[in-house]
């Protein structure tokens, strides 16, 4: 399905890799190592790909949008730095992390690079609309990051839990939307409309992940299963578990939670526990109501094949195995 996504903007995104490569250029070798180990780990290319098909959604198809897309993903790609030096993680991707290789002082300093080069592209952009929009949806991440420390404990509750997505998912996908409408010249209602998309499709991508930490194959996923659990991250489909068990269960999941997954067993009770108390069926629907909310904020666009992608691109969302 991604590649029927991506079709109607091939070009643009073969030409956005080429900018990101220049964009990560550096005469510094450390910086150069780092920034090829990162173009080789390459994500989903999500927020690109969304940039530049609202773009053309509405009638935009620039180099100015290629920078905006190139300036985002380098803001993610920081972030999920950061990300892992405070996690201590050790992969990203399938890959060794950054800090795994280079060790955490090297990897903040290489995420405050890529940060400096997104506000550079960004600025280029001479648009106040676009950094507006940049810099809130930058405050929100690092909040939702903060937010994130002071919840960091299986308690938290759903409305939390949907706080937390809006920022730290969804707002770069939200951003990237709106930037893709406001370099199009997209009237105030377009612009508002399809960033309300992106944060839609980023709530319904993210429980969507979330669900799958508990059902998919961690051969077709590329990563492991049950990471969330085992690292006491609490997701939706444990706290609908939780708050639908009524018979002292729930506190036994919790404490073992709270005492570390030793092993295979641990987890398969975990899994059976959230399906038997309607986890998995609930967030499912939550994330298919996110979706379908998403969709209807694409009238504001006239039918084109880059707009059927935007709605393929809600179907992908809950439908993914990966």
């Amino acid at each position: 399905m991604i590649d029927q996504i991506v079709r109607p903007i091939q070009t643009g995104m073969d030409h956005f890799e080429r900018r990101l490569e220049s964009a990560l250029d550096s005469e510094v070798e450390i910086v150069h190592r780092m920034a090829r180990h990162l173009v080789s780990a390459r994500g989903k290319r999500i927020r690109p790909a969304l940039a530049l098909l609202t773009a053309q959604a509405l009638g935009g198809n620039s180099d100015r949008i290629i920078d905006a897309a190139v300036g985002i993903e380098l803001l993610q790609t920081a972030t999920l730095i950061h990300d892992d030096i405070v996690d201590s993680a050790d992969t990203r991707r399938g890959a060794p992390s950054l800090n795994a290789i280079w060790g955490d002082h090297a990897s903040v300093l290489m995420g405050d690079f890529l940060l400096a080069k997104a506000l550079q592209l960004l600025v280029g952009l001479e648009s106040q609309k676009v950094m507006e929009a940049a810099t809130r949806a930058t405050q929100r991440m690092v909040e939702g990051e903060l937010l994130e420390v002071e919840n960091g404990d299986i308690a938290i509750t759903e409305s939390v839990y949907l706080d937390l997505i809006r920022k730290k998912t969804s707002a770069l996908i939200a951003l990237s939307c709106e930037v893709g409408a406001i370099l199009s010249g997209g009237s105030p209602e377009q612009i508002t409309q399809m960033a309300a998309f992106g944060e839609l499709l980023g709530i319904a991508f993210q429980i969507t992940d979330d669900i799958l930490d508990f059902t998919g194959d961690s051969i077709v996923r590329g990563k492991p299963v049950g990471n969330d659990v085992k690292e006491k991250t609490i997701t939706l489909p444990l706290i609908r578990a939780l708050e639908n068990c009524s018979n002292g269960e729930g506190d036994r999941i919790r404490a073992r939670i709270e005492s570390g997954i030793e092993d295979g067993s641990d987890w398969q009770e975990i899994v059976a526990f959230v399906h038997r108390y309607d986890g998995i069926e609930y967030a499912l629907q939550r994330a298919q109501g996110y979706a379908e909310d998403a969709s209807q904020r694409l009238s504001v666009l006239s039918v084109s094949e880059a707009r059927q992608a935007l709605e393929l691109a809600t179907r992908h969302a809950v439908e993914r195995q990966r």
